[in-house]
């Protein structure tokens, strides 16, 4: 009977660790599925003003009023005075990860989408300009992860994929160990 009692609590303690160990570290769920891309190519032709169009109405406005006080990549004080409204997934990495093929009303959705829209001090917008996590990441660590989860979320509901390496690099911002 003690070796019975002895093999199910190993076997109680090998499933805990098989089902439970893979979340830990993770939020409530998983990133956003997206299609993996070996990398990002620069499709030729990338015109801001002509290919995703300017604010529409109010939209800028309802970013600037809903963000708070702080800069949500460097965790600062943010001053309303020069803070920008950043793409999260930069308009020219959508352009190159497929929103070329977009109709120009696709294109300026997507450039208006506040899921896609944050108020950033400009020193971190600057910075970031049009790169994906594998290159920058907010200078705020405890940002990263939502940053990311952001960015994945983006993607998927545009059906944009993302570089491998991105993939690579955000999944582990989120404690994710498995690279997809």
């Amino acid at each position: 009977m003690k070796n019975f009692i002895r093999v199910l609590i190993a076997f109680s303690v090998f499933l805990c660790i098989y089902t439970v160990a893979p979340h830990i570290g993770r939020g409530p769920g998983d990133l956003a599925p997206v299609t993996a891309i070996p990398q990002r190519a620069t499709v030729l032709g990338y015109d801001r003003a002509s290919m995703f169009g300017g604010w529409l109405g109010g939209v800028r406005e309802g970013i600037v009023d809903e963000a708070g006080d702080t800069d949500p990549y460097s965790g600062n004080r943010l001053d309303l005075s020069s803070a920008e409204v950043d793409h999260i997934l930069p308009l020219s990495a959508a352009w190159d990860l497929g929103a070329h093929r977009w109709s120009a009303g696709e294109r300026i959705s997507f450039a208006n989408d506040p899921l896609n829209l944050v108020l950033v001090s400009k020193a971190e917008n600057q910075e970031k300009s049009d790169q994906l996590p594998s290159e920058w990441l907010p200078s705020d660590r405890s940002a990263r992860c939502w940053y990311v989860e952001r960015l994945f979320a983006v993607a998927n509901a545009y059906e944009l994929p993302l570089p491998e390496n991105d993939i690579r690099v955000g999944r582990k911002q989120c404690g994710f160990a498995k690279p997809w």
